[in-house]
């Protein structure tokens, strides 16, 4: 069939039919796009999507923003990541270290010959673990250290801008042969205007020949013995938290001439049959990381009289010292692990005629919810840089947020801008509403935004801005960001 182009072989033949094609707008497909590289991105859960032309940020870490050039971004802790604007609590301290466990930072405090500091610039509730210094362990039948003071428990509410003060207990001094009673440790302390005084006390020293154990902290000293049945009876636990008494002395005839072990923050020390009795047992605690428990507190072992090799020769301490870091008793000829852990606050072991164990320093140890208490702010949110292919002259954006409280307005408490010169040179772009992914949940976006005026290059990056922003009335969360650019 023969015809002009044009013709119509229904009609008649030479009548041209004139169409307007209507340009084809593809700025919802572009939306639609960008929204299902974000289901992709969280899908595989990656840190930065990058496509021909196009680049998706899902924020599951923080290396698509440009923290340089970005203000008051704070980040959400846990899944699903969003960014917003706030300012969080600053902490002026001195502690020998700090770190994070999860949505918590702790500062742990260990030097026993200064004082520490805490501030906070907002008022907060921490979690805190004290424990002073563990006694230390007597000579001549010599009955073991006690623990120190053991404190612990959450919902503590500092005051923002009060400066408060930690003093970490010493452990009790150890002593070279002779006949002389253990040493008390020293105190663990916080305090500071708004809080009651917490003070755990330090441990109690050991019973030398034929003493009692002297009390104190979480657990009393271990009591002595003279080679008669009865010898001296373990001292008592006085100090404020959990704690135990020392156990008396135990192997009341020749030849073990057993001495007590050291109360331990969570027992008295077990019953002992020849040499020196246990340290009592002390308690786990994961204020450090979650899950992880350490033991602190724990009682020192009982020394005893008879030879290394002989059975039963050692008060063993075994519980003190692997359930709490108290040392291990000692005998007459043998040199074992008198000495308390350093920073558990255990006490140090009994001894014959060594010298006798040292109690273990305290520590002091601070947990706080590290987004706690942050303010709301106005944010700006910029982006690292992506490079284009070649100079683009359009841009657009797709973005998800949400209206956590309040509805934000677009172009005034929500703003967008697009720069191919790597920040230089911003292009405000108009926000429309696209849609919405959830409740309080919406799609914005721009397109076509003509950035041919700028300085060309390739750098291409974004910038989100909130406005008006106020605590419970107006919180704008960015979820994540696609730019594009042809």
């Amino acid at each position: 069939m023969s015809g002009k182009v044009g013709d119509n072989p229904y009609r008649a033949s030479g009548v041209v039919a004139t169409v307007e094609v209507e340009a084809y707008d593809d700025n919802q497909i572009q939306s639609n796009i960008a929204v299902l590289g974000f289901y992709i991105a969280v899908n595989g859960s990656l840190v930065r999507y990058n496509l021909v032309d196009q680049s998706i940020d899902e924020y599951f870490d923080t290396t698509g923003v440009d923290a340089g050039n970005s203000t008051n971004e704070l980040r959400s802790l846990v899944s699903p990541y969003y960014y917003y604007g706030g300012t969080g609590a600053t902490i002026t301290e001195d502690a020998d270290a700090t770190g994070e466990d999860g949505l918590y930072t702790w500062y742990k405090w260990t030097d026993s010959g200064a004082t520490g500091s805490f501030i906070t610039s907002i008022t907060q509730d921490v979690e805190y673990l004290i424990v002073a210094g563990g006694g230390s362990g007597g000579t001549n039948h010599g009955g073991a250290g006690g623990a120190g003071g053991y404190l612990a428990a959450t919902g503590l509410e500092l005051t923002g801008g009060n400066t408060y003060t930690v003093t970490v207990g010493a452990g009790g001094a150890a002593n070279s042969g002779g006949t002389t009673q253990g040493a008390t440790g020293g105190d663990s302390i916080l305090s500071g205007t708004g809080i009651s005084t917490l003070t755990s006390g330090g441990g109690g020293g050991g019973g030398k020949y034929n003493t009692n154990g002297s009390t104190g902290g979480s657990g009393g000293g271990g009591g002595s013995i003279s080679g008669a049945p009865g010898g001296g009876s373990g001292g008592a636990a006085t100090g404020v938290g959990t704690g135990y008494a020392g156990t008396t002395s135990c192997g009341d005839a020749a030849p073990e001439f057993g001495a007590g072990g050291g109360g331990g923050a969570g027992a008295v020390g077990p019953s002992c049959s020849g040499g020196g009795s246990d340290g009592g047992i002390g308690i786990e605690n994961d204020i450090i990381e979650t899950g992880t428990d350490v033991w602190y507190a724990g009682g020192g072992g009982g020394g005893s009289k008879v030879t290394a090799s002989t059975a039963g020769n050692v008060g063993a301490g075994s519980n003190g010292r692997t359930e709490g870091g108290g040392g291990r008793g000692n005998s007459t000829d043998a040199a074992v692990d008198t000495d308390a852990t350093a920073n558990t606050g255990g006490g140090g072991g009994g001894t014959n005629t060594q010298d006798s164990g040292a109690g273990g320093t305290g520590i002091v140890v601070l947990r706080r919810l590290t987004a706690a208490g942050a303010g709301i702010a106005d944010l700006t949110l910029q982006s690292t840089d992506v490079t284009a292919l070649s100079a683009p002259d359009y841009s657009e954006i797709v973005m998800l947020i949400e209206n956590a409280y309040g509805t934000a307005t677009l172009n005034t408490d929500i703003k967008a801008y697009v720069s191919r010169d790597s920040g230089t040179t911003f292009t405000q772009g108009t926000l429309v509403d696209e849609g919405t992914w959830g409740t309080n949940k919406k799609i914005l976006g721009f397109h076509d935004l003509d950035i041919s005026g700028q300085p060309s290059s390739t750098a291409m990056c974004y910038k989100i801005t909130t406005h008006n922003q106020v605590a419970t009335s107006l919180e704008t969360r960015i979820y994540g960001t696609s730019i594009g650019w042809r």
